[in-house]
């Protein structure tokens, strides 16, 4: 019954097949429906603990095709993805982009994570704006990341992380 209701989920970091949250993706029991790209420029930037966070493209200029994958989630697991990716503490926010098949013309719309509103341009200016946007997250970012486990405890430990990283000011600067 709930596959009648499942939704395409876009995930471009950490929840990709073979990437460090990826079993927790698949013990969800969503499939993997194939690789897909955005269709408009996104910002794709590394934060605190090599953790990706997409940005709706703050300038005109920002942004780029961003690379990901498709999994289709039943209700539940989404509901499991919220958790994990901190909607309800304000981490990330669930909104709908539309990616096209890797390899087809065929658009689709998908829920993807971006990062929160209240601070995704704050991010992504001391990230180093433009000049830092990836277009895709890969083994060697993954290679940095540091699981929730050897942070401060939370998804509040990311957020904390977050906000005393928009408090620096950047090298160079």
């Amino acid at each position: 019954m709930e596959a009648a209701t499942a939704a395409m989920v876009f995930v471009y970091g950490t929840l990709k097949r073979g990437f460090p949250n990826y079993p927790r993706l698949a013990a969800s029991g969503s499939p993997f429906a194939g690789a897909a790209s955005t269709t408009s420029p996104v910002s794709l930037v590394i934060g605190p603990y090599s953790v990706p966070f997409l940005i709706l493209a703050p300038t005109p200029s920002a942004g780029r095709l961003v690379s990901g994958e498709l999994f289709s989630a039943s209700p539940s697991a989404l509901a499991d993805l919220d958790v994990l990716e901190g909607t309800h503490l304000g981490a990330y926010e669930r909104r709908r982009i539309t990616v096209v098949v890797d390899g087809t013309s065929r658009e689709m719309e998908a829920e993807a994570y971006f990062a929160n509103s209240s601070y995704a341009e704050d991010l992504w200016r001391r990230c180093g704006g433009e000049a830092a946007e990836i277009g895709e997250y890969t083994m060697e970012h993954a290679g940095r990341y540091v699981p929730p486990s050897g942070r401060s405890p939370g998804v509040s430990g990311l957020m904390d992380a977050v906000r005393s990283f928009i408090a620096t000011t950047p090298p160079d600067s």
